[in-house]
């Protein structure tokens, strides 16, 4: 056979060659610009995850978790829903950048429902119109999800529970999202997600010392008042005696002096003075042993607004405005009728007291938690920082040049005590004070 001269074929081999390498360079300089483009969004991520790391309040937190989706992803806008109350068991969108309130508020989806399980199972980012390919005849989430402007659903999650989902709205430029935008987002949603779980757990933390601070305080008042109350019994029981022999001697007086009698007035002071130790005294027995009255199941509502109605023409003739809110569907509460006026006339009294020119009186019962809570808030000065703690202590007062005893909160603490419910007081922004009766539901049989 001839031999044939291949030196003709060489360039072509060349130019093939050529091709090949610079093909191969080309897709080694892609895929390490693409491992360029990952390490940098692996050191964004280290970067946002330690600033956020930091942040424990969830309101700080979630504003800067949907700022970093906005920034780092260049969207119009961006809205969070997480847990408000474990035992809810729904996700709730609780804040927004970019998007109105009234597209996104009170807008909440069951974590047992088919959106939250399939966002769960699948703990990456998806397009909204993927989302609706996948679940969209199966549930009305999805539609939820439109009504926030959602393009991009991102969950969040930890440890096989889904702690929130992340949503955004379109990217500002009008570009669709990229593969680089979801890889980085279904990175960055695991961090989110621990940030979010860090914050609740640190939250549920502080509320449980805060708690345990209140029955503890709340223990110590009783015990002073317990002990307090015995010696103020003591007294009071020796204090009748010749009190009760003083107003004996005060009442044949009265019968030989005529108010034209120059003692006469003399006589009156005494008397009204000797009434007045009387009434302490009276107060006194009732702070250690208050008159038994009978339980029945209650509607805290009804018993605030007939306690309104007693004071209305004293409030109205004080110039002082008076707000309610009391719903009339809220649970039944075991407890005395009387002894609850009791504690709310002394409430609306003070309440008076403290706004001299006028002023706004709000009162307000709702249910929370296993419990009702009536609150009694005024428009006045506020109570001295120093003071919030000792208000509900025995004998103190800061009325004592108005006649003033200091047991009036003392005793309501008492009655409140008896029901397995607490009382206590805040001051308000900018000023005004606050008095929170809380008494537990009646259990249904």
């Amino acid at each position: 056979m001839p031999d044939f001269d291949t030196s003709e074929k060489l360039p072509e081999k060349v130019e093939v060659l050529r091709q090949a390498v610079e093909a191969k360079i080309t897709q080694l300089t892609e895929a390490n610009r693409a491992h360029r483009r990952k390490i940098f969004d692996l050191y964004t991520i280290f970067e946002i995850s330690r600033h956020l790391n930091g942040m424990l309040e969830t309101e700080s937190l979630l504003d800067s978790i949907l700022l970093t989706a906005i920034g780092q992803i260049g969207v119009s806008g961006a809205a969070i829903a997480i847990e408000k109350n474990r035992e809810e068991g729904r996700l709730t969108f609780v804040k927004a950048k970019g998007i109105l309130s009234s597209r996104w508020e009170g807008i909440s989806c069951d974590k047992g429902g088919v959106l939250c399980q399939f966002l769960l199972r699948r703990n990456q980012a998806i397009l909204l119109k993927e989302l609706e390919e996948k679940i969209g005849g199966q549930t009305g989430e999805v539609e939820k999800l439109k009504t926030v402007e959602a393009e991009l659903v991102i969950p969040l999650s930890v440890k096989n529970r889904l702690e929130g989902i992340l949503v955004l709205a379109g990217k500002i430029s009008g570009l669709p999202f990229a593969e680089n935008d979801t890889e980085f987002l279904s990175i960055l949603a695991n961090q989110l997600a621990v940030t979010v779980e860090n914050a609740r757990l640190y939250e549920m933390e502080k509320n449980s010392n805060l708690q345990l601070r209140e029955t503890q305080n709340q223990l110590i008042r009783l015990e002073k008042l317990a002990a307090l109350g015995e010696l103020s019994a003591t007294i009071a029981h020796e204090v009748n005696n010749p009190l009760g022999i003083i107003k004996n001697y005060l009442a044949l007086i009265s019968q030989e002096l005529t108010p034209e009698d120059p003692n006469y007035p003399f006589y009156q002071v005494i008397k009204e003075e000797v009434d007045r130790i009387a009434k302490i005294v009276r107060q006194l027995l009732d702070f250690y042993r208050p008159k038994a009255e009978e339980i029945a199941s209650v509607d805290l509502s009804r018993i605030l607004d007939e306690t309104v109605v007693l004071l209305e023409k004293q409030l109205a003739s004080s110039n002082i405005e008076v707000v309610k809110n009391l719903p009339r569907h809220l649970p039944k509460i075991e407890a005395s009728p009387a002894q609850l006026k009791q504690v709310f006339l002394n409430l609306l009294m003070n309440a008076r007291e403290v706004m001299p020119e006028g002023g706004r009186l709000e009162v307000t019962t709702r249910s929370e938690n296993g419990y009702v809570e009536a609150e009694v808030a005024d428009s006045g000065e506020g109570i001295p920082p120093e003071n919030l703690e000792k208000i509900f202590e025995p004998f103190f007062t800061t009325k004592r040049e108005k006649g003033g005893t200091g047991l009036g909160l003392s005793v309501c603490l008492g009655i409140v005590s008896k029901t397995g419910g607490t009382i206590r007081a805040r001051n308000r922004t900018p000023k005004g004070a606050a008095f929170i009766v809380r008494v537990p539901v009646k259990e249904k049989v």
